[in-house]
């Protein structure tokens, strides 16, 4: 049986054969100015999912946007995740789980006063392309918000405030 190695590239295998990913605790590629971390790309997994883990700072979040390409899973590792939609909002406590099937509109925001940790699970994978795009862009020099919004379409997500 061949495997990955643990930066989880793969190890040879027989043509065709689908191929098991194992990733050592602390692996993973962070976005620090997302309080984003890789832990399975899209690429890792032949694009079937993307997993990431998440940091929002106490009282942060994000807008009210939709994915059109993939729907996202959220489970609360520590504090807790609020989770609004245009009719309502739910609040996720830790071990807390949602589902954001494409297509919803829907803001996340850390409603304590300490941050919280998250896991998502994007099906099928391609975000972690997005949060790649948004970190070249910040690292030239060149991210402001027409590039953002600019990026954020071509990847699927509309920005709705």
């Amino acid at each position: 049986m061949t495997g990955r190695t643990s930066d989880g590239q793969a190890t040879p295998a027989r043509s065709g054969e689908p191929q098991p990913i194992f990733l050592p605790p602390g692996s993973g590629r962070p976005i620090d100015f997302l309080g984003v971390t890789h832990r399975l790309t899209s690429g890792q997994s032949d694009g079937s999912i993307y997993l990431f883990e998440s940091v929002f700072e106490p009282k942060s979040g994000n807008r009210l946007h939709v994915h059109s390409h993939e729907d996202e899973i959220a489970y609360v590792l520590e504090g807790a995740l609020e989770v609004r939609l245009h009719d309502r909002t739910a609040i996720l406590e830790a071990g807390g789980v949602g589902r954001l099937p494409r297509g919803l509109a829907h803001a996340l925001r850390n409603p304590l006063e300490i941050s919280s940790r998250y896991l998502f699970l994007a099906v099928p994978g391609g975000l972690d392309r997005w949060f790649d795009a948004l970190a070249a862009a910040q690292a030239a020099g060149t991210l402001d918000g027409a590039l953002f919004r600019s990026l954020s379409n071509d990847y699927g997500i509309a920005w709705l405030e």
